[in-house]
């Protein structure tokens, strides 16, 4: 939509807008006329979110949306029924202890009221006085205490009107929160801001000290609690052992090590042993002959033998003895081991020649040799059944390492969690003795000295500037909403056809075309109007057509208007012009006219019958040279009435006697007389009203239009609002 548009939408309108602006200013005047002087007073409080005046028992981060929600809570509070409820008893305490110094002086009427009149103040100020050191509120289901809430409503102390006019909040970036209040009587105001301050404090040091308490009953059980789950884990880590398994797997490690080694030399003298025994066996037959002295030195090796092998014994038993684990021990063992297997190597590698070793001596020899024999095959499954034992040891060990770590994460988390409630319930502790808050009172009200501004212009401003926006909104509202065509360069837009002429909206039922015509100083609307008529004339007149068709999308649109101011016009140029009615439905000029039915009856062949009988079908219309052939009209179309040889067919012998001919069609949404009719005309031109909107029948008639191509002159926008014209 065009803003010039808008703009004379607007101007057009002025004086209603000017009018509600005005009557809204009125009204405002009216309405502040009695307001009422009021006095601020404000108190201030320090919360101490912000500061680090107070002692912190722990380093706490900064946190902005933690702070600005403290804030909110705190303002909250403020504002509670519990704190408004204890401010407005003490207010009407106040006024019924101290009569004459009232804040709020009832009127006459008030006094009359039943909450007033049947008060019993001595038992009213009791009620009051119990309820306020006891911070109870009064019930509205007992009778007596909504008595009392009907004499507080009275007061204008109830909780409505106190948070009303109340105002609590924080001062931006600060640590500090503004409590304000206006009333008329300025000792009021600072009354009720002080002690609104102090029945917060007072009810948030008896929340804070009853939370408290019950926070710290809770913690201690849970402290309990989890100091006996801790007692049981540890309970049972001692009962598991507390070696630790890593040294005992290393020293039985070394162990089996040990037991190997000597595993290892035992077999060795097993198989040393074995293989003595062998030769000794071998030789057996070839010493039966030996001499006496080689018996004598077999026999005092085999002593010497015996008693090596008798001291290795003892080396090695003095060695388990003392738990396997003494070097000393084990080199003595291993000294007299290496001497006995010397000794016995010796007695095996003796000559029975040289030796003079006997029989019984090898035999003897033999028996030692099976004696050794059977003593390393002994220490071999002893070693070997202590290697499976420290093994078996050792994967026992392994296992219970693995409980020992699980019982010990199991006290790692119970210790965990009782120092994590072990901390809270110290908090707690720390909190009761030193409170994290520090709310304390800045800035105490004081009774104002003089009263608020009225602001009574800036109101009046404002009501006169909102009125005078509403209604521009209003305005442009309608206008958004109003779909109609309203100017021709909106017309172009939404259409996309020529507009041919554009004709601007009169009041026929005041003026007669004679007249807009006639008149010499004629009113600027009727001047423009025939202007207007002039530039279309020009247009049909320079156009080379004398036949033309008018026609419209829908009824109503001022086709029958524009004709007949259009002959007007014409005959003012003394041009002949013929109107035919040809618009069957509605027969608007035969019946302005009076013209004579006769279009619908004559049909002839002969062009002679038409030139005798020419003068009896036309009728006058008393504008000068303008005539007019009127039909009966009907519901019926052109080609369902006119017969062959109509007075239509003859258009060429009227086209000799008149200028311009002038015919009318029904609209093309519902009827197709104006498509019938296009045989006998010779152009087209629409007519389109700046009232109409265009819908989609109105899209297929203009298409249908566009589609004439030469045939179609173009449109003529009628009742056009003069402001509108040249938009």
């Amino acid at each position: 939509m065009d803003l010039i548009y808008l703009f004379k939408a607007l101007m057009k309108r002025k004086w209603l807008i000017l009018l509600s602006t005005l009557m809204a200013v009125a009204a405002a005047f009216l309405l502040t006329m009695k307001q009422e002087m009021l006095y601020k007073s404000t108190a201030q409080i320090a919360t101490g979110f912000t500061s680090t005046e107070q002692v912190k028992l722990k380093d706490e981060s900064f946190n902005i949306y933690e702070i600005d929600s403290k804030f909110s809570n705190v303002i909250e509070s403020l504002k509670s029924p519990r704190v408004l409820s204890m401010t407005s008893y003490s207010l009407l305490l106040h006024d019924l202890q101290n009569p004459g110094k009232e804040f709020r002086n009832l009127t006459a009427e008030n006094k009359k009221e039943a909450a007033y009149s049947t008060m019993n103040r001595a038992k009213v100020i009791e009620v009051l006085t119990k309820h306020y050191n006891e911070e109870k509120l009064l019930s509205s289901y007992d009778p007596e205490d909504r008595k009392i809430l009907e004499l507080l409503k009275l007061f204008k102390y109830d909780l409505e009107t106190l948070r009303y006019v109340l105002y609590a909040g924080r001062v931006q970036r600060t640590d500090f929160i503004d409590v304000t209040y206006r009333s008329v009587n300025p000792e009021l105001s600072a009354y009720i801001v002080n002690q609104i301050v102090t029945e917060f404090f007072r009810n948030h040091e008896s929340s804070r000290n009853q939370q408290t308490v019950q926070n710290i009953e809770t913690l201690k059980k849970l402290v309990d609690q989890k100091r006996e789950e801790l007692d049981l884990k540890i309970g049972n880590i001692k009962t598991m052992g507390t070696m630790d398994v890593s040294v005992e797997s290393s020293s039985k490690l070394e162990q089996v090590s040990n037991f190997e080694n000597r595993l290892a030399d035992e077999k060795s003298i097993y198989n040393s042993a074995v293989l003595a025994l062998q030769q000794l066996s071998g030789k057996l037959s070839e010493i039966e002959k030996t001499t006496t002295q080689n018996a004598s030195a077999a026999k005092a090796l085999s002593n010497e033998l015996s008693v090596a092998k008798a001291q290795m014994n003892d080396a090695y038993n003095e060695y388990l003895s003392k738990g396997s684990n003494n070097t000393e021990l084990f080199n003595k063992y291993q000294q007299k081991k290496t001497e006995y297997k010397n000794k016995l190597l010796s007695l095996a590698s003796a000559s029975p020649a040289s030796s003079g070793t006997s029989q019984a001596d090898l035999t003897q020899k033999k028996s030692e040799l099976e004696l050794q024999i059977k003593s390393a095959e002994r220490n071999i499954q002893d070693y070997e059944q202590k290697i499976r034992q420290l093994n078996s040891s050792i994967g026992a060990a392994a296992s219970r390492n693995a409980n020992n770590l699980a019982l010990q994460k199991e006290v790692e988390l119970a210790q965990q969690e009782y120092e994590a409630v072990k901390t809270r319930y110290d908090a707690a502790l720390n909190n009761k003795i030193a409170p994290m808050d520090n709310f304390r009172q800045l800035l105490y009200g004081q009774p104002a000295v003089e009263p608020e501004p009225s602001k009574r212009l800036i109101i009046l401003a404002l009501s006169g500037m909102s009125m005078f926006v509403f209604c521009c909104i209003v305005i442009i509202f309608m206008e958004y909403i109003d779909l109609s065509i309203k100017t021709p360069s909106q017309f172009q837009r939404i259409t996309d056809l020529r507009l041919l002429g554009v004709v601007n909206n009169i009041n026929l039922k005041k003026i007669t075309f004679e007249n807009i015509f006639q008149e010499e100083s004629p009113k600027e609307g009727n001047a423009v109007f025939r202007q207007l008529l002039r530039k279309l004339r020009y247009e049909i007149d320079n156009s080379g057509k004398q036949v033309f068709l008018f026609t419209s999308a829908r009824s109503g649109e001022g086709k029958s208007a524009i004709i007949v101011a259009l002959a007007h016009s014409l005959s003012l140029s003394h041009k002949k012009v013929l109107i035919i009615d040809t618009h069957f439905p509605h027969n608007t000029l035969t019946a302005e006219f009076e013209a004579s039915p006769t279009l619908e009856q004559f049909h002839t062949a002969k062009t002679a019958a038409l030139e005798n009988q020419l003068q009896t079908l036309i009728s006058a219309t008393g504008i000068p040279n303008v005539d007019i052939i009127g039909c009966q009209g009907g519901e019926y179309t052109p080609d369902e009435i006119l017969k062959p040889g109509n007075l239509l067919d003859h258009m060429d012998i009227l086209k000799t006697r008149y200028d311009f001919i002038l015919m009318e069609g029904a609209p093309l949404n519902k009827r197709s007389d104006t498509k019938e009719l296009m045989k006998y005309a010779e152009t087209i031109i629409a007519v389109v009203s700046a009232k109409s909107s265009v819908k989609q029948t109105d899209k297929e008639s203009i298409e249908f239009l566009a589609s004439l191509n030469g045939k179609f002159s173009g449109a003529v926008l009628n009742m056009v609002e003069h402001e509108n014209i040249d938009i």
